[in-house]
């Protein structure tokens, strides 16, 4: 890399920097021994995690490909382990077993049911959605049934569409296990953070005795993709996300984000009625920093089908203004048959991807 481009990223990651009040960056602290109990309060794993040096011994050992990355080296067999325990009638617990965990270092959450024979791990630490052991399903003796990555539940597509940061995809809410024996998976299914306020989900049941999904891959969120491509060179492709609603763009200066008298249209519906979806050009400074990922864009529309504002929900903040822009100039459909309401309001993901050539 020549000193000219080495000066302008050093510019780019500046810029990155200044907006650090709106980007949401992770922050990861050391693992620590946790303890999850069945909805009855009978059993409960105790997940132990890999002792790590430091964080950023950990992350330093990765990046140069060490074994055992970031490990206290005096502790022995230092590895994830999972101890299950059970209920006793004087209402202590005793341990039943104890069995290595197929994470690294830890998983983020874990389910135990309410009969005891199932335990279900969810996510790596320090990287939600990545890896193959993001959901796996055990028996309660250790024994492994399944385990997932994201590409194996859903589509490539499907995956775009979940909030992106540094290291992580955000992908799922509260998981749960019901009665019947299903493991049942709440998949954020409108391109908003799962704990942010109007989350919405997809329920995907997974049977716990066989590890079977109850319904194929394929795509469940078509509607919510598209696309703005850019040939780069390949390289890393930092994904930076944030999900601080940003200032709406309005068509005129009279105009206002002003929800007060519009009907809410599910996305799949709104984008069905919209005629035309012109896509925004890929802003130089996140072209040059290989910044990509979706933005979510909350658009008010008239009767008669013309955008009155656009506002940014989620994605990284130098995406932003470039979709809130184009969604400003997509044209729908008449929203007569809404009634008495004066106004339509929906939701559209545009998503900013490279496609990264050697």
């Amino acid at each position: 890399m020549n000193r000219r481009i080495t000066i302008f990223m050093a510019f780019v990651l500046i810029s990155i920097g200044a907006f650090v009040c709106v980007v949401n960056a992770d922050s990861w602290e050391l693992p620590k021994k946790e303890k999850y109990y069945s909805p009855n309060k009978m059993f409960y794993l105790e997940v132990t995690p890999k002792r790590l040096e430091s964080q950023l011994k950990y992350f330093k050992d990765k990046v140069e490909r060490r074994e055992n990355a970031g490990a206290v080296s005096e502790v022995k067999d230092n590895r994830a382990k999972g101890a299950f325990f059970v209920r006793r009638a004087d209402g202590g617990y005793s341990k039943k077993l104890e069995f290595l965990l197929v994470n690294e270092v830890s998983p983020v959450s874990a389910l135990v049911s309410s009969k005891g024979d199932y335990v279900v791990t969810f996510d790596n630490w320090h990287s939600v959605g990545y890896g193959d052991d993001v959901v796996v399903i055990y028996r309660s003796n250790g024994a492994l049934i399944k385990k997932f990555s994201l590409e194996s539940l859903l589509t490539e597509g499907d995956i775009e569409t979940f909030p992106h940061s540094v290291s992580s995809i955000w992908w799922g809410g509260k998981h749960y296990l019901d009665p019947d024996g299903f493991l049942v998976l709440k998949i954020v299914s409108n391109s908003q953070h799962p704990w942010q306020d109007g989350a919405e989900f997809h329920e995907l049941k997974i049977e716990l005795a066989t590890g079977r999904p109850q319904e194929p891959k394929r795509d469940l969120f078509p509607q919510r993709r598209f696309f703005v491509s850019s040939v780069v060179d390949a390289g890393t492709s930092p994904k930076l996300s944030g999900w601080t609603p940003s200032r709406p763009v309005c068509s005129s200066t009279e105009e206002s984000f002003d929800s007060t008298e519009a009907v809410r249209i599910p996305s799949d519906q709104f984008y069905a009625r919209a005629k035309d979806r012109p896509l925004p050009p890929y802003p130089p400074i996140a072209k040059a920093a290989n910044i990509q990922g979706a933005v979510v864009v909350e658009v008010l529309v008239s009767k008669t089908g013309d955008v009155i504002c656009a506002r940014p929900l989620s994605g990284h903040v130098l995406l932003r203004e470039a979709a809130a822009a184009a969604a400003l100039k997509w044209k729908f459909e008449s929203f007569e048959s809404l009634g008495n309401a004066a106004k339509a309001i929906g939701s559209i993901a545009i998503n900013f991807e490279f496609n990264l050539s050697r």
